[in-house]
């Protein structure tokens, strides 16, 4: 009887110590890869010690675990739009950019203010400057005689009008009305030639903006037609993006320029021209008043993320969930057990700053550590 008991006593502490081994080796909910794999399937015996073990995983109490702030959440495979990176440049809007040229020869001279300089603000209608006309000698006594004939022909028109006027009801009246045209004409004649002589050119602002002007300074010779400033208005631009596939143009719904998300561009329409074996594609921004926070720059090379139409399937995690391991490739880690994580080498694109989107080599329902990875991945 004693016997018996004693072999049933055994067997029962036999059975109590196997299922504890197993249970020392069982994964957490989860633990499996893309493809249903069990990623815990390895002995565990030789992991006697914290820290990263031989095969690449790191053991962590869970007094560690909370003091290191280590978070985890269960993943699901959901829809989300496609993104696509394109190269952006700067442009001007054409609503917003504005030359100042000179309408003919001359010297270019300073208004009240002074030349403005590059950078400097303007308002629309502020004089930028003046052309003061250079004739020469030949043209300069060409019209001074013209003047002077002119004034010559009013005065005796005058003259005539006064001699009528005296004559009374003797005058006849188509007689002198025609007096007062040609002396109207005359005046007029005498204004213009007074003011191509004396007058400068006056350069207005056509709009508010920003001055460029570049190698110009007081009394310099001006050529007609010659740019001598531009003004730009920062709050109107557009962005110019290439690319070699005509299937986004259709499929392109928004884009938001990478380094500030907040500056989101809406697709005006693409070139009917090639330039440089490419297709360009014009964007504007939705909200010019953002601009201010963070300027762009005419000419200034940008990287856009453009949201297409179409969908795509995958993981959506934090991006500081994933991290480089030590060959430089992307990986996240998975909690196997209690205190057991696991690097999984994956691929993954950028939705957002602060978020990717797990393409390959994650399955679902996986606890992945989406807090604190980088701090499991310097652990040797």
């Amino acid at each position: 009887m004693n016997g018996l008991k004693y072999f049933f006593i055994k067997h029962v502490w036999l059975s109590c110590l196997i299922l504890a081994s197993a249970s020392s080796v069982m994964a957490a909910p989860g633990a499996h890869g893309p493809n249903g794999e069990h990623l815990a399937d390895g002995p565990t015996t030789s992991m006697h010690q914290l820290g990263r073990q031989a095969d690449g995983s790191v053991l962590m109490p869970m007094a560690t675990q909370r003091q290191l702030q280590i978070l985890t959440q269960f993943v699901q495979i959901s829809m989300t739009a496609e993104y696509v990176q394109l190269d952006g440049i700067v442009r001007a809007h054409p609503s917003g950019q504005a030359v100042v040229q000179s309408s003919s020869n001359g010297r270019l001279d300073a208004g009240a203010k002074g030349i403005p300089l590059t950078g400097q603000v303007v308002k629309a209608g502020d004089v930028l400057g003046y052309i003061r006309y250079q004739d020469t000698a030949f043209e300069l006594a060409s019209q001074t005689s013209e003047l002077i004939a002119v004034r010559t022909e009013a005065e005796q028109v005058v003259r005539d009008i006064q001699r009528l006027q005296q004559l009374g009801d003797l005058a006849v009246a188509q007689q002198l009305e025609q007096l007062k045209t040609t002396l109207q004409r005359l005046n007029l004649q005498e204004q213009v030639l007074q003011q191509g002589l004396e007058q400068p050119e006056v350069l207005l602002a056509p709009l508010t903006g920003i001055v460029h002007a570049e190698n110009i300074s007081r009394g310099q010779w001006v050529q007609a037609g010659e740019t001598l400033f531009e003004i730009v208005d920062p709050t109107k631009l557009m962005i110019e993006a290439r690319t070699v596939d005509p299937h986004l143009l259709t499929t392109i719904e928004s884009a938001t320029v990478e380094h500030d998300p907040r500056i989101i561009l809406q697709l005006i329409g693409h070139a009917a021209r090639l330039k440089q074996g490419q297709i360009p594609l014009y964007f504007e921004p939705l909200a010019p008043a953002e601009l201010n926070a963070t300027p762009l720059i005419i000419e200034q090379p940008l990287r856009l993320r453009a949201k297409l139409k179409q969908q795509q399937q995958g993981i959506v995690l934090p991006t500081q969930a994933v991290v480089r391991n030590s060959a430089n490739l992307p990986v996240v880690w998975i909690k196997l057990s209690a205190e057991r994580f696991l690097p999984q080498q994956v691929q993954y694109q950028v939705l957002a700053p602060d978020q990717v989107l797990i393409t390959d080599g994650l399955g679902e329902d996986n606890r992945v550590v989406v807090q604190g990875a980088s701090l499991l991945n310097q652990i040797r």
